[in-house]
């Protein structure tokens, strides 16, 4: 009992567990896919954000590089500096110096209207130099310069080409990028007359990617052979994710550490990449499940209070229902008190009701069903052992043993005390007993009555050996046959027979008993059909042999079975029993003898 009212204690919070894990799951659920969405937005967002930038970037760069390659092209045309290139100074090293000068002179004009430009050589076709500075006058220096790798290695390169950033060869020197643009023979088409190469201050092509970088970005630039002329990586994601694409072109790709953004730089054959990473990604997206979570936690907990609130409300009439189902005693049912909710609580009130109802009534009959069962017990004892009956079966005795029968005495008397032994066993399971039994209770029965009433009756008794094992009712073969012989034989006042035939039709065992006494009286067979107890006509005693008998059947097998009676037409009376075709285990009945 103390179990169950812990657990009645227990269910709100069992409802609010299982409502909590269902809101629970739900919301976890929710807020993922809330996640989900707002990080692929961000993510989306991001990336068009970091591709439009760069694409500015790379534009603003192409701008700045066409406009390098415009402005060589207007150095190469310029008609005066071809002018100067075409005189003819013959073998004169004073007209050579003089022409030198003059190049140099108009090669400065021009260094002066773009401030990023470091240096201009010229390479004719003959080796010849000509350079904004007089230094590349000299061979050695020049031929050293433009034999660097950075450079060398696009040396005519196509029409035009920007080399790898190298370091100026001085102390504290710049970092620069050398343009390269092929001078062509205007009198001769595609005759190659010589090179324009222009030293470019490299910050400033840089310093848009600066400007976009900022302090934390991952940036960089790759040169038209994949080789790195710029890279701001903070703990090397970029570059990793570089080395591991490989060769790429223009467009986004997912990596292991992000998404790597690249955008060709038209006219320079380089590219320009950045890194939107999976820890930027997450910085910007993390906020959100935080909000969830905090929104997730605050909307439990103020549903869980107000359904607590309700749900208190709600149980409250199971709860009263499970104190009176505690309070119940099974030995005395008693009906509860119902809870009108007009709901399925109300229901559960009003089936439980009538459970114990039925409980109640089931008590009733089980009770009325042992004081009857044990009624008829006491009744099939006190119908064999009246005192009449042992008067004259002693009477019997003592006239036997006057006359010398001992012989007689013994069988007599031992028949008297099959029939005792029999009669008298009241218990749990002696209701039932075998046919068995019963026919030799009977033959017992029928042995005495030979000693009382000599040569007038005699008895037939006919059962096959198969159904000697079947159940029946204990005592209901004797009385019939005791009937026939007191109500039957003996008021005809002369002999008579009494026959019991014992068969199986469909399945039902009949037991058959007639006489061919006197027949029974209209007025007892009246009695008899309408259920009513019958008293013989000598001394008014209830008629054991047949209203027992037959409620005991009714009440033990149900309405199916029965007793018959009628008169027969040749005389006498009829009377047959229904009972169910049971057999029973020899060994239990054997092992039920030997205990008897």
């Amino acid at each position: 009992m103390e179990g169950r009212r812990i657990r009645k204690k227990q269910l709100k919070w069992r409802i609010l567990s299982n409502f909590a894990l269902i809101l629970a799951v739900s919301m976890v659920v929710s807020s993922l896919i809330g996640f989900w969405y707002f990080e692929q937005v961000v993510r989306e967002q991001k990336i068009s954000d970091e591709r439009s930038r760069l694409q500015q970037v790379a534009s603003q760069l192409a701008f700045m590089t066409e406009d390098i390659r415009q402005f060589a092209k207007n150095v190469l045309i310029d008609e005066e500096l071809q002018q100067f290139m075409e005189e003819d100074v013959s073998d004169s090293e004073y007209l050579k110096q003089r022409r030198s000068n003059k190049i140099t002179t108009r090669l400065i004009f021009y260094e002066s209207l773009r401030s990023y430009i470091k240096n201009t050589i010229i390479k004719m076709e003959d080796n010849t130099h000509y350079g904004s500075r007089y230094d590349t006058a000299d061979t050695a220096y020049v031929e050293r310069k433009l034999e660097r790798e950075e450079i060398a290695k696009y040396d005519a390169q196509g029409e035009y080409s920007f080399s790898d950033l190298y370091t100026e060869d001085t102390q504290g020197g710049a970092s620069l990028i050398c343009f390269q643009m092929q001078m062509f023979d205007k009198y001769h088409f595609g005759k190659r007359k010589g090179t324009l190469y222009m030293e470019l201050d490299a910050e400033y092509l840089l310093d848009p990617i600066h400007t976009y970088a900022g302090a934390d970005n991952y940036v960089c630039m790759v040169g038209e052979y994949g080789n790195l002329l710029y890279g701001q990586d903070p703990d090397g994601a970029l570059f990793e994710c570089l080395n591991a694409q490989g060769e790429f072109t223009e467009g986004i790709y997912k990596t292991a550490n992000g998404y790597l953004i690249c955008n060709d730089i038209e006219g320079a054959g380089w590219k320009l990449c950045t890194l939107v990473t999976n820890g930027y990604l997450w910085e910007r997206s993390s906020f959100v499940l935080w909000f969830f979570l905090c929104s997730y936690l605050f909307s439990v907990s103020l549903i869980l209070i107000f359904i607590s609130r309700r749900l208190e409300s709600m149980i409250w009439p199971i709860t009263k229902l499970s104190a009176q189902m505690e309070a119940i005693e099974y030995s005395g049912i008693s009906l509860i008190e119902t809870v009108h909710t007009g709901d399925e609580i109300e229901t559960l009130y009003n089936s439980f009701g009538h459970m114990l109802m039925q409980l109640k009534k089931g008590e009733e009959e089980r009770i009325r069903y042992q004081e009857q069962k044990h009624r008829m017990e006491y009744d099939i004892t006190m119908s064999q052992i009246h005192p009449h009956y042992l008067y004259n079966v002693l009477n019997t005795v003592v006239y036997l043993a006057a006359a010398g029968k001992n012989k007689d005495v013994v069988e007599i008397v031992h028949a008297l005390i099959a029939t005792l032994h029999s009669t008298l066993e009241i218990g749990n399971e002696s209701v039932e007993t075998t046919l068995e039994k019963e026919i030799a209770l009977t033959e017992s029965y029928l042995n005495i009555q030979k000693y009382r009433y000599p040569d007038i009756f005699k008895a037939d008794i006919r059962c096959k050996e198969e159904l000697m094992q079947c159940r029946v009712p204990k005592i209901v073969i004797q009385p019939l046959v005791e009937n026939a012989i007191l109500h039957g034989i003996l008021p005809a006042e002369r002999p008579g027979n009494v026959q019991v035939l014992v068969s199986v039709e469909k399945g039902i065992l009949q037991i058959l008993v007639e006489d061919d006494g006197v027949g029974i009286e209209a007025e007892y067979l009246e009695r008899f059909l309408k259920g009513e107890e019958i008293l013989s006509g000598q001394d008014g005693r209830k008629h054991i042999g047949i209203s027992n008998v037959r409620d005991r059947i009714c009440y033990l097998y149900g309405d199916e079975y029965g007793m018959e009676i009628k008169n027969r037409e040749g005389g006498g009376t009829s009377v047959l029993l229904k009972l169910p075709y049971i057999k029973a285990e020899e060994e239990k009945e054997n092992g039920k003898g030997e205990d008897d």
